[in-house]
Formats: C-alpha cells, sequence, structure tokens
C-alpha cells in the first residue's frame, strides 16, 4: 500500500482552514481459484470511515497502470511512505530499485498523460461533481483542481528539462499552490472564479504547448522498463500461487 496525493508533493495541510486527505493505492493479489474460475481482477475504491481512499488494484491491473504511465501511479514510484508486506518484500523491491527505468520506456506517453490529467482538473474546475458541490457552490470553482494544473504545469517544466523525477514530484512553490487549493491567489486574498479560470485555462494551455513541443518524433519505447515490470509480476504471482497449492488451497 503506498501513499498518495498531496504528502508527496510537499502540499499536505494541516489548519483549522484545511485538512489534506491520506489517501493511498494498495496492490492486492488474486488467489488460484481467482484464476481458475477466470474472476475478474480486482479494481475498486475503498472508503474509510473518515472519508479517506484505498484504491486498491489486483497486481495485473496496477501493473497495466504503470505501463500506461499514468503520472498518478507513476508517482507510486517515488513516494516515500509504503507498507510492503514482508513475505513479498524482496520480489516487489526492484519495483523501487528501477523506478526510474520503468517510468521511462515510454516518455512520449508520459508527458502526453501530463497533458491529459491537467485537462481533467480543468473540465472539474467548475463542475458540481458530489465530492466538490459544496466548494462549487461557496466560491463558483474549486481550489484544489486549479492547484493541480499550476502544479502540473511546474512538473511538465521540469520534465522536459531532465530533471529527476523525484524531484518533479516536490512541489517547486508551496505555498502558492496551498493558496490556490484554498481559493486564494499568491497573497492570500480570495480568488475570484473569473481569475481562476483564467488562471487555470493558462496553466491547461501551457501544458500543451511544453507537450506539443518535446513530443519525441519517433516516439521511442525502452523495452527494459516493460521487462521489469513483467517479471515483477510474473514472480510474486508465482510465489502466491504456489504457496496456495502447497497448501492444498
Amino acid at each position: 500500500i503506498m501513499l498518495q496525493g498531496s504528502q508527496n508533493y510537499g502540499l499536505a495541510e494541516y489548519s483549522d482552514n484545511y485538512m489534506s486527505d491520506v489517501d493511498s493505492k494498495a496492490i492486492v493479489l488474486p488467489s488460484f481459484k481467482d484464476f481458475v474460475t477466470g474472476k475478474t481482477p480486482v479494481s475498486t475504491i475503498i472508503v474509510l470511515d473518515n472519508g479517506e481512499h484505498i484504491d486498491t488494484k489486483d497486481i495485473r491491473v496496477m501493473f497495466d497502470m504503470l505501463k500506461k504511465e499514468n503520472i498518478s501511479y507513476i508517482e507510486l514510484l517515488f513516494t516515500k511512505w509504503r507498507i510492503v508486506n514482508p513475505k513479498y518484500a524482496k520480489l516487489i523491491q526492484p519495483l523501487w530499485d528501477h523506478r526510474a527505468t520503468i517510468a521511462a520506456y515510454n516518455t512520449n506517453q508520459f508527458v502526453r498523460c501530463i497533458a491529459g490529467m491537467s485537462m481533467e482538473k480543468r473540465k472539474a474546475l467548475c463542475h458540481p461533481y458530489p465530492g466538490i458541490i459544496e466548494k462549487i457552490e461557496k466560491y463558483g470553482y474549486d481550489g484544489k483542481q486549479l492547484s493541480h494544473c499550476a502544479r502540473l504545469s511546474d512538473f511538465i517544466d521540469l520534465y522536459v528539462m531532465g530533471t529527476p523525477l523525484e524531484v518533479c514530484y516536490e512541489a517547486i512553490r508551496p505555498s502558492y499552490l496551498i493558496n490556490l487549493k484554498q481559493e486564494k491567489d499568491k497573497d492570500g486574498n480570495p480568488l475570484s472564479v473569473d481569475d481562476a479560470i483564467a488562471l487555470c485555462d493558462f496553466y491547461c494551455n501551457h501544458v500543451k504547448e511544453v507537450k506539443d513541443e518535446n513530443l519525441d518524433p519517433e516516439d521511442k519505447i525502452d523495452e527494459r522498463g516493460l521487462r521489469i515490470l513483467n517479471k515483477i509480476r510474473y514472480e510474486i504471482l508465482k510465489r502466491k500461487l504456489k504457496e496456495e497449492l502447497d497448501n492444498g488451497k
């Protein structure tokens, strides 16, 4: 189980005005019976009593998400906070030992995913989704979405310059981004909905421009990252299923 979100970016806030959630993603393993019966691999979100989320996925699904270069999943390779079942610790360790290779296997796809997430956040900025409807009604927008767009703009600038990913994930303007998340401007004053929309559009357009300028025309793929992921998954599933069969389950 691995931490995801604001703590990884240095953007967690714990005050009277705002409390950051502790959300995470978890890898679970299928049983031999799951394989034999063709049961659909687990992919579900567990919501805790305090509203925090654990995005829970079968290792096959989780590794497919890593192969897609989804930025919120690649993030898991660089978090400092994780809990690992000791039984599988040595088998899963290469996931972090080779994280740079795994993350770089398809750089074009990664850049496209950054831009895609930026557009998703822009779409959510003023949309009354159930989880943010109170903010939309109060401010006309959700500052958290704006903060994400600004962070992704900084992220892609660092990434295309060759900055290591563990540095890219750390926010370079934490105070400013925390202000945006709380519907405030850089000076801590209330940010109007019109200004928020204009700022969000600015960051999203910048991300798109950087993406378009830095896509590799040859669309190269480094197969080493895929081979590492496939080997890790194979060794872990082999251990799990062999143990069940040896125990007569």
